[in-house]
C-alpha cells in the first residue's frame, strides 16, 4: 500500500513538474507587445489584473484610436476620477464584450466608454479583426469561464481559428523561438513598471492641415453597421444595463470619418438612450480643442496632446454628471510620476533649441550617445558647451570657428558612466548599455549603432541619439547643425 501511495505521489509530483515546464513554455512563446511597440497591449492587459479591486469606475474599449485617445492618469489627475483603458488594436465588438465580462469578476465600473470605430466594417474578418488582433487581446486574458466562453465564440464565428491553438499556445507559435527577445523573459519585471493603465502615448504630429469636421444635419445618409456587429453591440449594452453601467459612445478624431456612421450611431445611441460624443462632428471638434494637425499621430490615432484634450472633455461631462468624489487612490498616486515621465519623452522629439535639449538629458532614463561630424565647431556656441558640461559631458570642444582642423567627438553617457573621447583620429567604441542587454559602436565621425541599427542621423554637426533605459528604445535620433551659425535641426 506505501509502495503504491509513493508511486502516486511521484507521478503527481511528476505532472506538477511538466505542468510548470509547459506552462513557462507557453508564457515564453507568447508574442509581447511592450513598449518597443505602438501599443504595449500585453502591458496593459497584464497590469489590469494587478489593480486592486473594484477601485475602477470608468473603463475605455475600443480599438487602437481609443487606446492612444484616453488617458487614466489624466483624468485621475483633474478629476480624482479613476479609469482604466483596456482598447487594443482593432479590438472587435466580440473582444470588448468579452473583456467587458472578464473586467466585471474584478471591478464594478459606473460607466463604459466605447469608441464606436470597429463597429463598421474595417477588415475582411467576419469578426471585423484580424487572428492576430483577436490573439491579442485573449491570450493574456486569464482562463476562466469567461475566457473559455470567449475562445469557443470566436472560433465558432472564424472558422479560420482553431481551439487547440489558444489551449495550447506552443501550436500557434512554435515558430517564435528564433525571434525571442529579452521581454520574452522579463515581463512581469515590465508590468510591475507599467504605469500607464492602458493608454498608448504617442508623440508625433501628423501635419493635416485640409480636415473639415463635418455639421451634424448637413446629409441623412446612414451608414450600415454588419448584422454582426451591431449584435455584438446589443450585447454590450444588455450586459451594462444587467449591471447597472451607464454606456457612453464615442469617435474620436479621424480623417475619413462621416456624416453616415456619425447619423447610425446616434440613431443607435437615441433608440437605447445612450450619449453619444462623435468629436469629428464640428460643435464637438471645436468644443474639445483638438486640432487634427498637431493633435493626431497619423490622421487617426492621436498623439498625448491631443488625447489630453479629449481626456479633459470626456473628465468634464463624468465628473458633471456622476458623483464619483474626486477620490484620491494610492494606485494613482504612485504613477504620477511615470506618466511625466512619458509627457517629457513626448515632447523631446520637438524640442528644436539645441541648449534646451542638452537640459532635457538630463534624466538617469536616459542613455544618451553623441557624435560630431565635419566642421562641428563652426556655429558651436559657448552656451551650448556649458550647458553640455552641465548635463554630464565633459570635454573643452573646439569653438573657435578660425580652426579649421576639428577633433574626431564621440560621447556615450548612460546610467552615471561617462565614454567620451576627442582626437584626431576617426576612432572606434564598442561598449553596451542596460547591464551588457544592449551593443553598440559609435565614431567620432558620425556614426552611432545601437543594438546592430545604425540610429545616428549622420549629419553635419553633432548626431544625438536618445535611447530609453525603462522602455528599452531608442526615443530619438536628432541632427543639430552646428557646422552653421543657425544651428538647425533635422529629424
Amino acid at each position: 500500500m506505501k509502495r503504491h501511495l509513493r508511486f502516486a505521489g511521484k507521478c503527481a509530483l511528476f505532472l506538477c513538474i511538466l505542468y510548470i515546464c509547459v506552462e513557462f513554455t507557453f508564457q515564453i512563446l507568447i508574442p509581447k507587445l511592450c513598449y518597443d511597440e505602438m501599443l504595449p497591449t500585453t502591458l496593459s492587459y497584464l497590469n489590469f489584473y494587478e489593480m486592486e479591486e473594484d477601485t475602477i469606475d470608468v473603463l475605455f474599449m475600443g480599438s487602437s484610436l481609443a487606446a492612444t485617445s484616453y488617458i487614466p492618469q489624466e483624468l485621475y489627475d483633474r478629476y480624482g476620477i479613476t479609469s482604466y483603458n483596456l482598447a487594443s488594436e482593432k479590438q472587435s465588438p466580440v473582444i470588448s464584450y468579452y473583456w467587458l465580462k472578464e473586467a466585471l469578476r474584478y471591478q464594478s465600473p459606473k460607466v463604459l466608454i466605447l469608441d464606436c470605430y470597429y463597429l463598421f466594417q474595417n477588415s475582411d474578418s467576419i469578426l471585423n479583426s484580424p487572428e492576430i488582433s483577436i490573439r491579442r487581446a485573449l491570450d493574456y486574458m486569464k482562463w476562466s469561464p469567461v475566457k473559455l466562453e470567449a475562445v469557443r465564440t470566436v472560433c465558432e464565428l472564424d472558422k479560420s481559428q482553431s481551439l487547440s491553438g489558444y489551449f495550447l499556445p506552443n501550436i500557434r507559435y512554435h515558430a517564435r523561438w528564433e525571434e525571442l527577445t529579452e521581454n520574452d523573459f522579463v515581463l512581469a519585471d515590465m508590468v510591475e513598471g507599467y504605469g500607464l493603465k492602458g493608454y498608448a502615448a504617442l508623440s508625433r504630429q501628423c501635419g493635416i492641415e485640409n480636415y473639415v469636421p463635418f455639421e451634424e444635419g448637413a446629409s441623412e445618409e446612414v451608414t450600415v453597421m454588419p448584422q454582426l456587429l451591431e449584435t455584438w453591440l446589443d450585447k454590450i449594452c444588455s450586459l451594462c444595463e444587467q449591471e447597472g453601467i451607464e454606456l457612453i459612445l464615442t469617435n474620436v478624431p479621424f480623417p475619413d470619418a462621416d456624416v453616415g456612421r456619425f447619423n447610425t450611431i446616434r440613431n443607435y445611441a437615441q433608440e437605447h438612450g445612450l450619449q453619444f460624443f462623435d468629436f469629428n462632428e464640428k460643435n464637438l471638434y471645436e468644443a474639445s480643442g483638438f486640432t487634427m494637425s498637431t493633435d493626431s499621430y497619423d490622421g487617426g490615432h492621436n498623439n498625448l496632446w491631443g488625447a489630453q484634450k479629449l481626456t479633459a472633455y470626456l473628465g468634464g461631462i463624468l465628473d458633471s454628471q456622476y458623483d464619483f468624489g474626486g477620490k484620491s487612490d494610492e494606485q494613482w498616486e504612485c504613477t504620477r510620476d511615470s506618466y511625466a515621465g512619458i509627457q517629457k519623452d513626448c515632447e523631446l522629439i520637438h524640442i528644436t533649441d539645441i541648449d534646451e535639449y542638452m537640459e532635457a538629458l538630463r534624466d538617469d532614463r536616459y542613455s544618451v550617445f553623441l557624435s560630431a561630424k565635419g566642421s562641428y565647431a563652426v556655429g558651436l556656441k559657448d552656451t551650448t558647451v556649458q550647458t553640455m558640461r552641465e548635463t554630464g559631458f565633459r570635454v573643452e570642444l573646439q569653438t573657435d570657428p578660425s580652426v579649421e582642423d576639428f577633433y574626431c567627438y564621440y560621447a556615450v553617457l548612460s546610467e552615471g558612466r561617462l565614454e567620451e573621447y576627442i582626437g584626431y583620429e576617426e576612432n572606434i567604441y564598442g561598449g553596451s548599455i542596460r547591464g551588457g542587454q544592449v551593443p553598440y559602436d559609435i565614431t567620432g565621425s558620425g556614426s552611432i549603432v545601437i543594438d546592430g541599427v545604425e540610429r545616428s542621423l549622420q549629419g553635419d554637426g553633432l548626431n544625438i541619439v536618445v535611447y530609453s533605459n525603462d522602455k528599452k528604445k531608442v526615443l530619438d535620433s536628432v541632427c543639430f547643425n552646428t557646422s552653421v551659425e543657425e544651428n538647425t535641426v533635422s529629424r
